[in-house]
C-alpha cells in the first residue's frame, strides 16, 4: 500500500526502518551522499548504494567511512533520483538525498512516497543508469575538487577533522605529503601576493612554503614540520592554493635551490584536513621519524610518506 511521507522526519524514519528491518537484498540511489550518511543507513555491510561523485554534494570522507561499513559503493554522473529499496520491506521514492542536511539537523524540506515490496523495478531502474565501481583514483580526485569547493564556499563540517588513527584505518585514505625545513625559507614573493590580491582579495597570503620544480601540486594537503637535531617539532598543515615560480629579481624571496613557493592564501581552518595534528599524533610522529631515520627523510627530501613510515606512526599511536 502506497503512503504519503508529507515530512523530512517522516522520510528519514521510513528509511531507517527499511534498512534496519530489511532482511533481503537493499539498494539505495542518491544523488548526494552527504556528512553524517552513515547514520541513516543501518546494517550497512552489503547494502549497495549508488551516488554521483560530484564536488559539494557527495563527500569523499562519508564514503570512506561507508566502504568502511562494508558498503558497496557505485558511481553514476548525473543521477538525481532519490530510491531508497528492500527486497522484502518496500521502498522510498523521496526528494531527499542521503545527508544529514537532507534527514537530520539540516532545514531542507523534503517529501516522499512509500511503496510495498514488489511495487519498485529496482533491475529495472538500475540498468537505466550507467555505473561503475569507486574507485580510489576517482576517490581522490573527489578529494581535491571537495577541497576547492569547501574554500570558495566557506563551508563548515559537521565536526573536527578525524584523529590519525581514524584516517588510518578508513579505505582509499585521502593523501597528503611531507615538507621538512631546517631554517625558515625568505619572505612571502610578490608573486604570491599578486595571486592572493588579485584573485582572492587577500592581501597577503597565510603562509608559504620554499620548493623546487614538481615536489606539490595544487590542493596537495603537506605535513610541514621543523627538523632540528633530528628531531620533528612545529607540525602544521599547510594546504596548496597556488604554485608560484619566484622571479630572480624578488631579491628578499628568491632562493637558488628553491625557486617556488607553495601559496596558502587562508587560515587553516578553512581548509579540511586529512586528520587532526594533537599531541598524540605529535609525540608518535616525533618518535617514528627518529626510528625511521630523519636523515632518510631530509635527504633526499620525501615529500611523500613512505607506507613504513605511516605503519610506524600507527604503532607508537595506538601504543599510548
Amino acid at each position: 500500500m502506497e503512503r504519503i511521507l508529507y515530512t523530512s522526519q517522516d522520510v528519514r524514519k521510513a528509511i531507517i526502518h527499511l534498512f534496519s528491518s530489511s532482511k533481503g537484498r537493499r539498494v539505495a540511489i542518491t544523488a548526494f551522499v552527504g556528512d553524517g550518511a552513515e547514520a541513516y543507513l543501518p546494517k550497512p555491510m552489503g547494502l549497495n548504494l549508488i551516488c554521483w561523485p560530484k564536488a559539494g554534494g557527495t563527500n569523499p570522507n562519508t564514503l570512506r567511512i561507508l566502504k568502511k561499513g562494508r558498503v558497496k559503493i557505485s558511481f553514476a554522473d548525473s543521477v538525481h533520483m532519490k530510491v531508497y529499496w528492500t527486497e522484502d520491506q518496500g521502498a522510498v521514492l523521496t526528494s531527499a538525498n542521503l545527508s544529514t542536511n537532507a534527514l537530520g539537523s539540516g532545514n531542507l524540506k523534503e517529501v516522499g512516497i512509500f511503496l510495498s515490496p514488489g511495487e519498485l523495478d529496482i533491475d529495472r531502474l538500475i540498468s537505466s543508469i550507467k555505473t561503475r565501481p569507486m574507485r580510489h583514483s576517482e576517490l581522490l580526485k573527489l578529494d581535491r575538487k571537495h577541497t576547492i569547493y569547501v574554500i570558495r564556499n566557506r563551508i563548515k563540517t559537521r565536526s573536527k577533522a578525524e584523529s590519525f588513527g581514524e584516517w588510518y584505518n578508513l579505505p582509499y585514505r585521502q593523501e597528503w605529503k611531507l615538507y621538512c625545513w631546517i631554517e625558515r625559507g625568505g619572505a612571502i614573493s610578490l608573486k604570491a601576493k599578486e595571486i592572493s590580491k588579485n584573485i582572492h582579495g587577500v592581501s597577503e597570503p597565510k603562509s608559504v612554503l620554499y620548493a623546487c620544480k614538481g615536489e606539490y601540486i595544487i590542493r596537495d594537503c603537506i605535513l610541514s614540520f621543523a627538523l632540528k637535531m633530528n628531531s620533528p617539532s612545529q607540525l602544521e598543515w599547510v594546504f596548496a592554493d597556488h604554485i608560484v615560480r619566484v622571479s630572480r629579481s624578488d631579491k628578499k624571496a628568491y632562493d637558488t635551490n628553491f625557486p617556488y613557493q607553495v601559496v596558502q592564501v587562508w587560515p587553516n581552518k578553512t581548509y579540511p584536513a586529512p586528520f587532526r595534528i594533537d599531541n598524540r599524533f605529535k609525540d608518535a610522529f616525533v618518535k617514528a621519524v627518529r626510528k625511521y631515520g630523519a636523515s632518510r627523510i631530509e635527504k633526499p627530501k620525501l615529500t611523500k610518506p613512505p607506507k613504513r613510515l605511516i605503519d610506524l606512526i600507527y604503532k607508537l599511536y595506538i601504543s599510548k
